[in-house]
């Protein structure tokens, strides 16, 4: 055989060799680094039923006036907590924040690299989760495929939301392939340069394997979301940037119409991971809605009463 062809095998055999070391490397990278430090994130272990969790927490800031009920930070897809650090440091000037790894992502591991929970499995690990770190009820804040996660966890858990943000919720029907959602993130994270989550995202997805991330893009694709939405009972406030191609701003406004107290804010220029990418313009429209008192708590107070009542197993 000619020489260039024994070339271009050994390219390809060293290439193959250093994409593996590559990745092994990124999956022994470190939960917390020094930037985490410095936005004042720490990283503690729990278990959380048959689950081993991680989570990054950071404390109101010293001074401030913290508010009773703390902020729950979920994740979206097959990333981690990771990416929600920009975020968790804003918040924790006012709120006690919480930002689990759901079981199979970061660094809460399965048991074996082809398990694979379902979106209602992730939300009663969420629940075991809380239940764990003695959290009775919080104010939850999901981007992307966390909304899905969490639209689940509301309607069956009400009485452990008191209020919800959902930021970018998917899947929009109008994509509900895998190409069209692969298409959709290759074109936000362009318009994301230069504060994209990608490097994060690289270690996150080293360390959930390939396996557990196309089996999620599947369950996030067929997940019947708008289902759910009818049944949950907290103000739940829709957040959209103008430029995301993943969650289009008509797409939002649809799901906030669809929910019993839900409102809509729209973030002009931001796109799909706002809590990464404008975590300061994300925190400043959330914040205050995060606050505030019900406009009527006795009718609030009813609305959970009701929702609490239903039968759990009748609303999956």
């Amino acid at each position: 055989m000619p020489t260039a062809f024994y070339v271009g095998a050994l390219a390809c055999v060293i290439a193959l060799v250093w994409s593996g070391a590559q990745w092994r490397k990124l999956k022994r990278t470190p939960a917390l680094n020094d930037s985490s430090r410095r936005r004042g994130l720490e990283g503690a272990n729990v278990q959380a039923g048959p689950y081993r969790m991680f989570f990054r927490f950071a404390r109101a800031t010293a001074g401030s006036t913290a508010q009773s009920v703390p902020v729950v930070l979920v994740h979206g897809l097959v990333v981690s907590s990771h990416y929600m650090e920009p975020l968790a440091q804003i918040l924790a000037r006012d709120f006690d924040v919480f930002a689990p790894d759901l079981p199979g992502f970061g660094e809460s591991r399965l048991a074996r690299a082809r398990d694979v929970l379902s979106i209602s499995g992730l939300a009663d690990a969420l629940h075991l989760w809380l239940g764990a770190c003695g959290i009775e009820r919080a104010a939850f804040v999901g981007n992307s495929f966390g909304c899905q996660v969490l639209a689940d966890f509301a309607s069956r858990y009400p009485q452990a939301v008191t209020r919800l943000v959902l930021q970018a919720p998917t899947p929009d029907p109008r994509a509900r392939a895998l190409y069209q959602q692969a298409w959709r993130a290759f074109v936000n994270g362009r318009r994301e340069q230069p504060h994209s989550p990608i490097a994060v995202g690289r270690i996150d997805y080293a360390k959930a394997g390939l396996w557990r991330a196309f089996a999620t893009m599947r369950m996030l694709v067929r997940d019947p979301f708008s289902e759910r939405l009818a049944h949950i009972a907290a103000p739940t406030l829709v957040v959209v940037g103008t430029r995301d191609p993943v969650s289009p701003p008509d797409w939002a406004a649809q799901v906030a119409r669809q929910l019993p107290h839900g409102t809509l804010s729209m973030i002009e220029g931001g796109t799909h991971t706002l809590n990464y990418a404008s975590p300061h313009a994300f925190a400043f429209a959330i914040a205050p809605f995060l606050k505030a008192a019900p406009a009527n708590a006795q009718a609030e107070a009813q609305a959970e009463a009701k929702a609490a009542t239903q039968p759990q197993e009748n609303q999956r």
